[in-house]
């Protein structure tokens, strides 16, 4: 496809510019992404880079994802390297290609914030604390400290820095006069900041100690890794000859000293937006795109101003409203025009509605939306009702519920929120205390055992009464016909309960948590058999709830040394103390709802319709608060305007959530929300709308109305969307690896339960095995692209550091494979001393799109000779092959290596030399195969077949006594062959 084909010349100018600096500033709606990729695509088009010379960075996983995708697309060959990716992410992987060089080990772990929370609390004591740490309540501080740490790392301030100010601090306060009041300040301000500097330090070599990093640590690692190791610097600048980031006005100081670093050759591209910046509280600096051409003066500047989403009245009043923000805005700074040309019909200016109440306010919503889905033949997606905050959004849920419209709300309940969650979660309680009465009654109560309402209550009233544990009375109800009147239906259910507790109590001091769980979810109850074959997409839903749960259980095995039960609920409890709920699982249902979410939520999405809800004074904009313990202002980089930069951002998120509307935005607001003072329409109402607040008066309903609205409901319980499909596959680009291809190919309802349903299974130990000796084989070829050498001890020490006990037979059997991983190693780097080959590649990813299908995969190794001729394609397996000839022939038969040689050859033009796979078994045996075009169409044809079957979403069972005998999914699979 041609880069260039259907752009404006604005968005060509921005895509066809050559070397230097581009700041790129993209109005909503203009295309910013299509320009970035087109960008991507013409460079290498036009072979001004080869793909591993660029580096195109954004924010998150999702936006980094769609950027690759429609890269793929443009390209008409994949990548050597995951060029395309998060801040986070390219700096994960520089840190781990150099941990040695900052004292770190290159299997460092990274905290999420809620684990951050646990560490601070757990070595809250260790740190230099005294007025930070009251020992009345030790933990008052903890998030405000944690806060601190991160604000400090985005405004790239060291612990040395930071100890500096302190140190200015102490000396200013050695020269003020303790009788005053100004002199009192100073020393307490002095000795405040003394601690905290002290702390922050102290808390950064606690991290290291400990092998672990937070996600500000990773920015701030880099950083620190290119100034002290100007080298190592110089080996990424020229690896990246063009730098690419999105959504540039999210980017915090740190971020772009990092990005000054990087493009010393100044081929620096950036997009973004001044008037979308609303990310402050995560650190966002709205200075860097502001000072872009301060710090580039010659930097081209491309302004991109047609918009293809909304209609022009609503980009008039959203330019009218973000004009307040004058001076402190690009337009006025640069002197451009940023008033945005709608591609489309004028429209409909915003309509402002307010109302006496509420309840008013949430009817008008959800009526409007129910007589024009009516009037227009509208999906329910159409309209999108957008709340400042989660909080605010539950009235609007019980108006839309009340008239029996089915909506998804994104602030919604989170995983441990889940039905399914809270009853696994309920089990695993009780496990951990028997006498946790209130696990017990909700695991009761849930299915499979679904005790009865009444029966349940009786026995738990008796057990208050008598002051005696609900499972003590349960196991006398168990036991005693007609005892407080329990039927007999009930009595079976618990009998049943008891008998499923009673077979796992012995073996939660056994067993890890995962086994246990998995054991108690599977054969014990058959919930994971009967969430896998049910056609519900609810319960295709509730399956990858598990699945997460599971993900979780097994990210506290990775960190604990001791993986039972009731270590395991003390983690899970300082999880949810620190705020920790996660995602429900991420299938994507074909849902016709209404959309309600947070205008940060919404940012990067549309809709035709859009009700911007709650629109009052002190809500909207909301009020400021302070971080508890602010970073000091000496210390802060981000130049922060003398106007009210809180208000100037509330004003921005307006404008994105008036800019998300395609067609129509309604402006809404109700004069009483139950405060004792009545509402104001807020002032962006007035500022938006050219409107005097005395103007905006309320519209009085009928008092019958009011009487009424609750007769309307005939709605279940939650309005969410019951009518749930998977969504359809279609002919969208599909995404395919060696292993799925493998999966589908050798039985289409394996693929399902590993891909679709993701199915939690024990890991086997073969698995965990190979895992780990991957990790060691990938830590020593890291080394020696960095032209380190690996001992033997560094290498038992990776591979002991990944090594899991989970899935073996016995201790002995445990022992046992350890130490033939160790010989495995040894062998191994014997052989590759003995060989003396540097990789060329190592753990390079791949992405091409052939036909729609978007083939992905990760090198293991490439070795490419100094003549530049074709390369070697090496891979690492740990089966159970001992002679060259049985590994020559796995490797001609490889779907895997024939694929990754389609990959190569669409990388470099050419097939590979050759293909081989290395068995450790411990002994190294190499089978090696030349590539054919006979072996890219067999592997095409598979692929091709495999990614037909997908689309039509068909998942027949094909049982073969050899595959079904190894398949994971064996215990749950109806159509299994045991013979």
């Amino acid at each position: 496809m041609d880069p260039l084909s259907d752009l404006n010349p604005q968005q060509r100018d921005a895509v066809t510019f050559g070397e230097g600096p581009l700041l790129i500033v993209a109005g909503v709606g203009t295309g910013k992404t299509t320009v970035v990729t087109r960008r991507i695509a013409w460079l290498i088009a036009e072979k001004k880079a080869l793909p591993a010379e660029i580096l195109a960075l954004t924010f998150t996983e999702k936006a980094a994802a769609e950027m690759e995708e429609r890269v793929d697309v443009l390209v008409p060959y994949g990548y050597v390297e995951a060029q395309i990716g998060t801040f986070h992410a390219f700096c994960d992987r520089v840190l781990r290609e150099n941990a040695v060089l900052l004292g770190l080990s290159p299997d460092y772990r990274i905290l999420t914030e809620p684990e951050q929370a646990i560490f601070l609390k757990d070595h809250l004591f260790d740190l230099p604390l005294e007025r930070y740490r009251p020992l009345g309540n030790p933990m008052r501080h903890l998030r405000a400290l944690l806060t601190l740490f991160s604000r400090a790392k985005d405004e790239d301030v060291t612990p040395t820095e930071y100890r500096e100010h302190a140190d200015r601090l102490l000396e200013s306060a050695k020269r003020a006069e303790a009788n005053t009041d100004e002199g009192r300040l100073t020393i307490e301000e002095a000795a405040a900041q003394d601690e905290l500097a002290e702390a922050y330090a102290a808390y950064q070599n606690l991290l290291i100690e400990h092998g672990f990093v937070d996600f500000g640590d990773l920015i701030a690692l880099t950083l620190r890794l290119f100034r002290e190791h100007p080298t190592v610097l110089e080996r990424y600048r020229e690896r990246f000859s063009y730098v690419l980031v999105d959504e540039f006005q999210d980017t915090n100081y740190a971020q772009f000293e990092l990005l000054k670093l990087l493009a010393s050759h100044r081929n620096l591209t950036v997009c973004g937006d001044d008037d979308q910046s609303i990310y402050k509280f995560r650190g966002a600096a709205i200075s860097n795109i502001l000072g872009f051409q301060a710090a580039y003066p010659d930097a081209e500047l491309v302004v991109l101003d047609r918009n293809y989403r909304s209609t022009q009245a609503i980009l008039d009043s959203a330019y009218r409203l973000i004009q307040h923000n004058n001076p402190d805005r690009l337009e006025v700074r640069s002197r451009i025009s940023k008033r945005l040309r709608a591609a489309g019909p004028r429209g409909r200016p915003p309509q402002q509605l307010h109302f006496e109440t509420l309840e008013e306010e949430c009817d008008f919503v959800a009526e409007t939306i129910a007589r024009r889905r009516e009037d227009e033949d509208r999906r329910l997606s159409d309209f999108a009702v957008l709340v400042r905050s989660n909080a605010q959004a539950e009235p609007f849920l019980r108006a839309l519920s009340l008239l029996q419209v089915p909506w998804r709300f994104s602030g919604s309940r989170g995983l441990y929120d889940q039905e399914e969650i809270r009853s696994a979660i309920a089990f695993l309680r009780v496990l951990s205390d028997p006498r946790d009465t209130m696990s017990l009654h909700h695991l009761a109560g849930s299915p499979p055992y679904e005790v009865p309402a009444e029966a349940l209550a009786a026995a738990t009233g008796l057990a208050r009464r008598q002051n005696k544990g609900l499972l003590q009375v349960l196991r006398i109800a168990a036991k005693t016909p007609g005892f407080l009147d329990i039927p007999e239906e009930g009595r079976e259910r618990i009998t049943r309960l008891l008998g499923d507790l009673d077979a796992m109590f012995p073996l939660s001091t056994q067993e890890r948590t995962g086994d246990l769980l998995y054991r108690y979810l599977s054969t014990q109850t058959g919930t994971i058999e009967r969430l896998s074959h049910s056609d519900s997409p609810r319960d295709a839903q509730r399956i990858q709830n598990l699945a997460k749960l599971f993900s979780i259980v097994e990210r506290f095995s990775r960190v604990t040394r001791y993986d039972r039960v009731a270590w395991f609920i003390d983690y899970l409890d300082a999880l949810i103390e620190a705020g920790d709920n996660p995602a429900v699982g991420d299938a994507q249902w074909d849902a016709d709802a209404v959309n309600v979410l947070t205008i940060h939520q919404a940012k990067g999405l549309e809709f035709p319709i859009v009700f911007l809800v709650g629109l009052v004074a002190g809500r909207f904009p909301s009020s400021h608060r302070r971080d508890p313990i602010p970073l000091p202002d000496e210390l802060v980089k981000d130049l922060v305007s003398s106007s009210d930069f809180h208000r100037q951002e509330e004003r921005r998120l307006f404008y994105v959530g008036m800019t998300r509307a395609k067609e129509d935005v309604y402006l809404t607001s109700g004069q009483d929300y139950g405060g004792k003072r009545p509402r104001k329409p807020s002032l962006f109402v007035s500022e938006a709308l050219d409107l005097d607040a005395s103007q905006l008066a309320p519209q009085r309903r009928s008092p019958l109305s009011r009487i009424t609205r609750h007769a309307k409901s005939g709605a279940p319980e939650t309005g969410e969307a019951s009518d749930l499909e998977l969504f359809p596959r279609g002919n969208e680009i599909l995404s395919l690896s060696h292993r799925k291809i493998d999966d589908y190919l050798t039985c289409p309802l394996k693929y399902r339960y590993v891909h679709v349903l993701r199915v939690p299974i024990r890991q086997h130990h073969t698995v965990l095995y190979g895992n780990a000796i991957h990790q060691a084989i990938r830590f020593y070829h890291l080394n020696r692209l960095s032209g380190r050498e690996t001992s033997l001890d560094d290498l038992r020490e990776i591979f002991r550091k990944h090594w899991q006990s989970e899935g073996f037979l016995t201790p002995d059997h445990e022992e046992l494979r350890f130490q033939e991983g160790v010989k495995a190693l040894e062998a191994f780097r014997a052989y590759e001393r003995r060989e003396g080959r540097v990789p060329t590649y190592v753990e390079r990813r791949f992405s091409q799109v052939l036909d729609g299908i978007r083939l992905v995969g990760i090198f293991d190794r490439i070795d490419i000779p100094s003549d530049g001729s074709s390369g070697t394609i090496i891979d690492y397996k740990t089966s159970d092959v001992r002679t060259e000839e049985l590994a020559t022939k796995r490797t001609k038969e490889s779907l895997q290596l024939a694929l990754y040689a389609l990959a190569y050859r669409g990388i470099f033009g050419e097939l590979p030399a050759a293909v081989e796979l290395r068995f450790l078994t411990p002994e190294v045996v190499v089978g090696r195969a030349v590539p054919s075009e006979k072996t890219i169409e067999r592997a095409v044809g598979d692929m091709e077949r495999a990614a037909a079957g997908i689309r039509a979403d068909a998942y027949p069972a094909d049982p073969v006594y050899r595959a079904c005998r190894y398949c994971a999914y064996a215990p749950i699979c109806p159509e299994r062959r045991s013979d």
